[in-house]
């Protein structure tokens, strides 16, 4: 009898599930079914496809196994939340790319899951998946992968001020953050060390201070460029009184509020609608932001650049409304009856991830 050595048992076993993952996948796309057959009573796979490749700042060839390996342990995770999609396949890829904040020496990475629906081909009568979908989540790690709203000419010291998404709750005593209060199918949670944050909320009067020096600075070279192309004085006093006009009344406002406010009031967190065009504070259940800086102290140069040390998960779901939002209807399409695929990836999402898990993974 022929005696398999680990490695050719090693072989083996993989040949074998990938005989078995080939075999149902096959069945998933061959399976007869009628228009009227509930989908949900079809049971998904998590399927691997091709990786994407565009590396940034700090990453090294060699980093590449180290890297794939925590994404492998994340989407570990992602799938003990959702395991047997319903009505659903799910793809899911690595991605390195990115780039790290405040200067530090992390590399950055993301997975990326795709949740294809699944449905009745009316004119063969197989179940296959979607081409496209609006079920998304993705991890990133050491970096905010766009939800941070940074504005690159209002700054703190060296550190741009960003605005953030709307703060709606809690997940596990970890901030939900959610992309709209209008339409609310993207939400997203930011997971770090015990007691710390990569990013540091403003006061009010940081946030007026660096606004005022923003409005300050955009007036000048808004004269400054039209004293260039003036052709005689009066031309420059016409562009130098219209400058003013546009900045002088909310560079007052701003004065105004610092010379009438309190230092208790000053010292309360800044949470704006617009951050831009500052007329009042409010409060975040009237719709206001955190106005925030990164926090360059959060991250630690002597750890392996590929070690997490923070992670945004968000997560985005078909919620009926349709690619441009029916924001006008009356009432919000009913998921029970719209969207039940999607729902069910949504609930199982934020009722089974393991946050503990995830935050097990920082620094290693």
């Amino acid at each position: 009898m022929l005696k398999l050595t680990p490695i050719y048992m090693r072989s083996y076993k993989q040949f074998l599930q990938f005989i078995i993952i080939t075999f149902l996948s096959v069945r998933a796309q061959s399976q007869s079914c009628a228009v009227t057959d509930d989908i949900m009573s079809v049971t998904g796979i998590w399927k691997k496809i091709e990786d994407f490749m565009e590396p940034g700042k700090n990453y090294k060839p060699e980093m590449k196994p180290e890297i794939y390996k925590r994404l492998n342990n994340i989407q570990q995770i992602i799938q003990s939340a959702y395991s047997q999609p319903k009505g659903a396949e799910v793809h899911w890829k690595r991605d390195i790319m990115g780039n790290p904040l405040a200067r530090s020496n992390c590399v950055t990475y993301a997975l990326n899951v795709l949740m294809l629906e699944d449905y009745c081909d009316v004119a063969d009568h197989k179940i296959k998946h979607e081409d496209e979908t609006d079920n998304f989540l993705d991890v990133y790690v050491n970096f905010p992968g766009g939800y941070f709203l940074f504005d690159t000419a209002m700054r703190i010291g060296r550190m741009y001020v960003a605005e953030m998404y709307y703060r709606v709750g809690k997940i596990k005593d970890v901030d939900l953050f959610q992309t709209s209060l209008v339409r609310g199918n993207s939400r997203f949670i930011i997971i770090s060390r015990n007691g710390q944050l990569p990013y540091i909320p403003l006061t009010r009067k940081q946030y007026l201070t660096a606004l005022k020096t923003k409005l300050q600075n955009e007036e000048k070279s808004m004269i400054e460029r039209s004293f260039s192309v003036a052709k005689n004085d009066a031309e420059k006093s016409r562009a130098e009184q219209y400058s003013k006009s546009q900045y002088e009344p909310k560079i007052k406002r701003v004065d105004d509020y610092l010379s009438g406010a309190t230092e208790d009031d000053l010292n309360q967190l800044a949470f704006v609608k617009d951050m831009l065009d500052f007329k009042k504070f409010y409060t975040e259940k009237e719709g206001g932001r955190m106005t925030v800086i990164v926090n360059k102290d959060y991250f630690n140069n002597t750890l392996d650049p590929f070690a997490p040390q923070f992670l945004l998960m968000r997560w985005e779901w078909n919620d009926g409304e349709g690619p441009p939002g029916g924001l006008l209807k009356p009432k919000p399409p009913d998921m029970n009856v719209c969207c039940r695929i999607s729902k069910y990836y949504k609930e199982s999402i934020e009722n089974n991830l393991d946050i503990s898990a995830l935050q097990q993974m920082l620094d290693r």
